[in-house]
């Protein structure tokens, strides 16, 4: 299909490893034929501030609003959302990219800031490389009381399609967003779950609460290789993380899902043959946005 022809040419080197070659304009920058697009900032306590790219579908919106797609690595996402891109997606949702103001295409500060669980006694806690992190619970604050908000000054969105994707610490984030009591989205899409985030302290909270899992649907996505074709850097601190990655079980994951599965949680997993880690977060964004139908579906 063309679609898919479209996405595989995309460059790998946009989502494999966090890279400081600097990116190029996106649609925002550069217009669309397919989306009319709106940006805004948010300050940030420290670092580089918050940077929204809202992406609207030039057509008539259904009555109820358009779905609505709350992308986590916002630079990384706009990359790949090219004009080519957009027009090949069977159904167009408002797309709304959650980046930083910054050339990078993964902000690493800000993203081990504000994608990661706190401790169990809510302290922040720091990442394997010394990046601190826990933030969680203020950025999903922000999501909630500003940007949402100010999303639905410029789109008509229906919230109750709404999906929030994240990949890595990005999808650890998804997860602790789908286990609070109240959030704001409808469908949550967790892609590589750091799970081993905190010694894998935070899997273990998880595990516990999944009788009280709120009634929302949530999806999980893996790359098939991703443990086998993971990288191992020689720099101290990349070999805490590689430690950390290493002491989680390898099926940790699967594990999770079937603990979701058999507690009544509604839940999908969805493996990607022959892909790594940083692979799989082209071939979710591109599953969950082909995979949107624009049909209604009520909240939970």
């Amino acid at each position: 299909m063309r679609w898919l022809a479209l996405w595989l040419m995309l460059p790998l080197t946009a989502t494999a490893q966090p890279s400081n070659e600097p990116l190029g304009p996106s649609v925002l920058d550069t217009g669309s034929t397919m989306v009319r697009t709106e940006r805004f900032t948010l300050p940030a306590e420290a670092g580089a501030e918050h940077e929204i790219g809202v992406l609207i579908p030039r057509r008539e919106a259904p009555a109820e609003g358009f779905p609505v797609v709350f992308a986590l690595d916002g630079q990384a996402v706009l990359e790949l959302l090219t004009d080519e891109a957009l027009t090949a997606l069977p159904a167009l949702p408002v797309i709304v990219t959650l980046g930083y103001e910054t050339d990078r295409r993964f902000a690493s500060e800000e993203r081990a800031r504000d994608y990661t669980p706190p401790s169990a006694d809510g302290r922040p806690v720091e990442d394997p490389r010394g990046r601190p992190g826990g933030g969680a619970a203020a950025y999903l604050g922000l999501l909630e009381t500003e940007v949402i908000p100010r999303v639905r000054t410029l789109a008509p969105v229906d919230m109750d399609r709404s999906t929030l994707w994240g990949h890595s610490y990005g999808g650890l984030f998804v997860l602790y967003a789908a286990s609070r009591p109240e959030t704001p989205f409808t469908q949550y899409v967790a892609a590589s779950p750091s799970l081993w985030w905190d010694n894998g302290s935070f899997l273990a909270r998880l595990e516990t609460q999944v009788d009280r899992w709120p009634g929302r649907p949530l999806t999980i996505h893996k790359g098939e290789l991703e443990r086998a074709r993971a990288s191992h850097p020689d720099t101290p601190d990349a070999q805490r993380l590689a430690q950390m990655r290493t002491a989680l079980p390898e099926d940790a994951l699967e594990g999770f899902v079937s603990t979701l599965a058999a507690a009544g949680v509604a839940v999908d997993y969805e493996v990607f043959p022959g892909l790594s880690h940083g692979e799989t977060f082209r071939r979710s964004i591109r599953f969950l946005l082909e995979g949107m139908d624009g049909a209604k579906r009520s909240r939970h």
